[in-house]
C-alpha cells in the first residue's frame, strides 16, 4: 500500500515522506530514510530538552506508599487535609491523611493529587481557585469511599479568599459558572471544613505551577505543610473574608420602587370595605370629629354629624364618577348631550351634584327638592340601597324608591338597581317564595282494587259510649 502510493505521487513529482497509520507494523515499513523530521520550534526546544533530562531523575524520587510508619502506635484519630491552589496556567489539590496515635505522636503522608492545565480561553484566577476547590470536594468524595478506615474530621484549605466568600455566601447570587461550583462544593462539604492558609505554606501551589523531579524532596508537596505535624490544629482563628464589593461574579441585584401619593380614590377604595351605611356614618363622624379637635369620646354621634358624614361621602364619589361633569358644571357651561346626567339637568349644590327640576319655589326640604345624585353600580350605592330597603322591612320595589329619595338620594337606574338588590336579597326571597305545597301519599290497596260490596265498610260513630272497667 506504501509502495503503491509512493509511486503515485513519484508519477505526479511528488515526494510522499509522512505517513500515518493505525498498524504499527505498516508505520515500521516505512524506510527511515524516506520519514520526514519534525524539527522542534526555537521557543519550546529549551523546555522540551529540560522535560527530558528531568524525566531521567525520576527514578531517583519515591514516595511511601504506606500511611503509617513501622512502630506506629494505635492510631487515635485520623483526618483528611484537602489543600487547593490555582494559578494562570493550571490548578489543582492534594490530599494528606493526618493520623495521630495514644502517645501523641502525629504522622502525615500524601494520598492523593490532582492537576489541571488552566483553559486556553481567558479565565479569572478567582474562577480557577474554585475548579481547584471542585476538584478538592471530589477528592474527597473519592477517598471516603475508597479509604477503608475511620475518618474523624475533615479539612479543607485554601489561600483564596474570594472563594472563601464565594463558599460561607449566604445571601447574595453568583452568576452560572461560579454559582454551579458552588453548589457542588457545599453539597459534598460544609462551610465550616473551609479555612484559609498562606501561599507559602499551601503544598497545593505545586500542582498549580508545576515542580522538577530533583525539586520534589526538599519541598513539602510529600509531607504536607508544618502545622499538620504539630500537637493541635486550631483553623478557627484563620480569617473567613466576606464579598467584595463590586465583584464581577456577584449578580446585581435591581430593586424598584414606587412613590404613591395619597389621593381621594385611596380613601375611598378603603370606604369600599363597609358593609353597613350605618356604620360608615359613624366612622366618619368620629373622624370630622377628631379632625375638628373636639374630642368627645363618650358622646354618641349626632344626627347632624352623619348628616354631615353622609353629604362628605357622597362628594367623594361623586367627584370620582363625575369629574368631567362636576368641572363643566363650575365653568358655567352645560353638559353635552352624550352625558349621562343630561336629562338630569343637575345643579351645583355646595360641590355636590343635586337633582334638577321644577320644584325650586316649594316650601319642600333641599334633599326632597333636590336629592343627591349616586351613580350606578358604585359600592356606596349599594350600601345605601340596602340601607333604605332594611328600614322599610323589606318591602317591594316602589317602596324602597321612596325610602331612597325621601332620604335625599337619587341613584341613575334606581329602578334597575332596586330589583337587582332585591333579587339577591335573602330574607326577600325567602319571604316572597311561593308556599310549598304537601304531596298527597299513595291510595291504600283497598281503594284501588275491585272488592265485593262491602267487604271493606266504615262508620261514622257518635258518643260518647260508657265502657265498663
Amino acid at each position: 500500500l506504501i509502495a503503491e502510493a509512493q509511486e503515485l505521487c513519484k508519477k505526479g513529482g511528488l515526494r510522499l515522506h509522512k505517513f500515518n497509520s493505525n498498524e504499527r507494523s505498516v508505520l515500521d515499513s516505512v524506510d527511515p530514510t524516506e520519514r520526514a523530521v519534525t524539527s522542534e520550534p526555537e521557543d519550546l526546544s529549551p523546555r522540551w530538552e529540560s522535560w527530558k533530562s528531568d524525566l531521567q531523575r525520576l527514578k531517583e524520587v519515591s514516595i511511601p506508599r504506606c500511611y503509617q510508619p513501622q512502630g506506629f502506635c494505635k492510631t487515635v484519630t485520623r483526618e483528611l487535609h484537602h489543600f487547593s491552589n490555582a494559578s494562570n496556567i493550571g490548578y489543582g489539590s492534594c490530599s494528606y491523611l493526618r493520623s495521630k496515635n495514644e502517645d501523641g505522636e502525629v504522622h502525615c503522608s500524601l494520598v492523593m493529587a490532582k492537576a489541571r492545565v488552566a483553559p486556553t480561553k481567558l479565565t479569572s484566577i478567582p474562577r480557577l481557585e474554585l475548579s481547584a476547590a471542585v476538584v478538592a470536594a471530589r477528592s474527597s468524595v473519592m477517598l471516603r469511599n475508597e479509604l477503608e478506615m475511620p475518618i474523624h474530621a475533615e479539612f479543607f484549605w485554601t489561600d483564596s479568599q474570594v472563594v472563601l466568600a464565594y463558599i460561607s455566601n449566604e445571601a447574595r447570587r453568583f452568576h452560572v459558572f461560579v454559582a454551579n461550583r458552588v453548589q457542588m462544593i457545599r453539597e459534598h462539604t460544609s462551610p465550616s471544613q473551609w479555612h484559609y492558609i498562606d501561599t507559602t505554606e499551601n503544598p497545593a501551589d505545586h500542582a498549580s505551577r508545576g515542580l522538577n523531579a530533583v525539586d520534589i524532596s526538599s519541598t513539602n508537596w510529600l509531607s504536607g505543610p508544618k502545622f499538620l505535624w504539630e500537637q493541635e490544629i486550631h483553623p478557627e482563628s484563620r480569617l473567613t473574608p466576606e464579598l467584595l464589593v463590586g465583584d464581577p461574579e456577584v449578580r446585581s441585584m435591581q430593586a424598584f420602587t414606587t412613590k404613591v401619593e395619597p389621593s381621594e380614590s385611596d380613601f375611598l377604595t378603603r370606604l369600599n370595605r363597609f358593609s353597613s351605611w350605618s356604620k360608615l356614618l359613624k366612622v366618619i363622624a368620629r373622624i370630622k370629629r377628631l379632625n375638628s379637635r373636639q374630642i368627645h369620646p363618650g358622646k354618641p354621634v349626632s344626627v347632624e354629624e352623619r348628616e354631615r358624614a353622609a353629604k362628605s361621602v357622597v362628594k367623594l364619589v361623586q367627584e370620582e364618577a363625575f369629574s368631567q361633569e362636576m368641572e363643566t358644571l363650575q365653568k358655567g357651561k352645560s353638559l353635552q348631550n352624550s352625558s349621562p346626567l343630561f336629562r338630569l339637568n343637575p345643579i351645583l349644590e355646595g360641590g355636590a351634584l343635586r337633582l334638577g327640576g321644577r320644584l325650586d319655589q316649594s316650601s319642600l326640604s333641599l334633599e326632597v327638592k333636590h336629592p343627591l345624585i349616586l351613580p350606578k353600580g358604585e359600592h356606596i350605592t349599594k350600601l345605601i340601597l340596602t340601607h333604605c330597603h332594611e328600614r322599610i322591612c323589606h318591602q317591594g320595589r316602589n317602596q324602597t324608591l321612596t325610602e331612597l329619595r325621601a332620604n335625599g338620594f337619587w341613584v341613575i337606574g334606581g329602578s334597575n338597581s332596586v330589583a337587582k338588590l332585591i333579587h339577591r336579597c335573602v330574607k326577600c326571597r325567602r319571604l316572597r317564595r311561593p308556599v310549598e305545597e304537601q304531596r298527597m301519599a299513595e291510595l291504600p290497596k283497598e281503594r284501588v282494587e275491585v272488592s265485593a260490596p262491602f267487604t271493606y265498610c266504615g262508620i261514622d260513630c257518635f258518643g260518647p259510649f260508657i265502657t265498663k272497667k
